[in-house]
């Protein structure tokens, strides 16, 4: 048994790694196909981390996950895209499309963001980056992409070749229907025979107009019913009965004690 020698482990730093904090957090279940490029996709931001290249250049790691994808799309849902945008002009091409869909200036992410207060195995956890939130959660994460290839340790793996801000593609609404207006009823045809009673009419000579009942107009007082002859026929006339009264008059008085019908 051989001990590794002093010089074999140099670069072996002790303390810092084990100062370090990790997660054994798993970002994605994805087992499915690479999707092919030039795909459509939806989907969103669910981390991102600020971090260093190897050389030491500042670096935004990003984990942008398909999601809500229907047709033939709906396969790929799941499906993560590990993006490290390195913020140095040779990388440009890569990083400002990213941040122009999202809103995000370079001033912001130099002076409005927000990590957690330890960092992890990617780098320190971005919470926000001014009003920017990444998560399924926040509305401001989604978007849309077209897929991309790329060769990686030997094997292809899912890349963005283009961003596109979010829209709603796949549940179209349906126009609503105007109503259309209900046709106005045609005038009813004159009655047959109304015509003759209207010729005839004319040619009757005219007659008083009987005034309308209830217009204001005032009914004459009936005549006064003229006594019966006292002693008609030489009879001793009976003294007169009180009249009964007539049926249904009583109620016409409006009993309280009369049932409602």
């Amino acid at each position: 048994m051989v001990r590794l020698r002093k010089e074999d482990t140099e670069d072996l730093d002790v303390d810092e790694l084990d100062s370090l904090e990790y997660s054994t957090e798993t970002y994605d279940s994805y087992d499915g196909e690479v999707p092919p490029k030039d795909t459509e996709l939806a989907g969103y931001v669910k981390k991102m981390w600020w971090t260093r290249t190897q050389n030491g250049d500042p670096m935004l790691k990003i984990l942008w996950i398909a999601a809500e994808n229907g047709g033939d799309e709906e396969e790929f849902n799941g499906c993560p895209f590990w993006l490290n945008y390195a913020l140095i002009g040779g990388a440009k091409f890569r990083w400002a499309p990213f941040l122009d869909n999202y809103g995000i200036t370079l001033k912001d992410v130099k002076t409005k963001t927000d990590v957690e207060d330890k960092d992890d195995q990617n780098g320190a956890p971005i919470n926000s980056i001014g009003s920017f939130k990444p998560g399924e959660d926040s509305d401001d994460a989604w978007s849309r992409i077209i897929t991309d290839r790329e060769r990686y340790n030997g094997e292809w793996k899912s890349a963005v070749k283009e961003w596109l801000p979010w829209e709603e593609t796949d549940e179209e609404e349906e126009p609503e229907e105007e109503e259309e207006p209900e046709p106005e009823p045609e005038p009813e045809p004159p009655a047959r025979g109304r015509g003759r009673a209207t010729r005839a009419a004319r040619s009757a000579p005219e007659k008083p107009a009987t005034p309308a009942r209830g217009r204001g107009t005032r009914t004459a007082a009936p005549a006064p019913e003229k006594p019966a002859p006292r002693g008609a026929r030489g009879a001793r006339s009976a003294p007169a009965k009180p009249a009964a009264p007539a049926r249904g008059r009583g109620r016409a008085r409006g009993d309280d004690n009369e049932p409602p019908f």
